[in-house]
């Protein structure tokens, strides 16, 4: 099984990265022919990302301070230091609650998701 973390990380290449500004969801936003090597980010499916992308709407309905914590790091970027700054609280917390909503995502995609050899 991958890392929880990796698979956040892959879901935040394929949703943000690989789709802005295309209407094609599986066609990167580089150009046609142009040589892709550089890129060594890692990406899921379509269909990886449409299975974390419901274990995060779960996680919403669930408790949406894990939410906002969890997207703004890896969807936005916003690490745990400064999240803690703009909310107030201290960076442990913010650290805790991200490892809950990443062990809350762990649980809805941990049967979806192939062993690595």
């Amino acid at each position: 099984m991958r890392e929880t973390k990796d698979i956040l990380t892959a879901w935040k290449n394929t949703r943000i990265l690989k789709r802005m500004g295309t209407e094609y969801p599986s066609k990167s936003a580089g150009i046609d022919g142009a040589p892709m090597d550089f890129d060594y980010r890692q990406y899921l499916t379509e269909d990886e990302a449409e299975i974390v992308d419901n274990a995060v709407l779960r996680l919403k309905s669930d408790n949406i301070e894990h939410w906002a914590v969890l997207t703004s790091f890896y969807l936005r970027e916003i690490s745990c230091s400064k999240q803690a700054r703009i909310l107030g609280k201290r960076t442990d917390d913010i650290t805790k609650i991200l490892f809950a909503a990443e062990c809350f995502i762990r649980g809805h995609i941990i049967e979806l998701f192939p062993k690595v050899a």
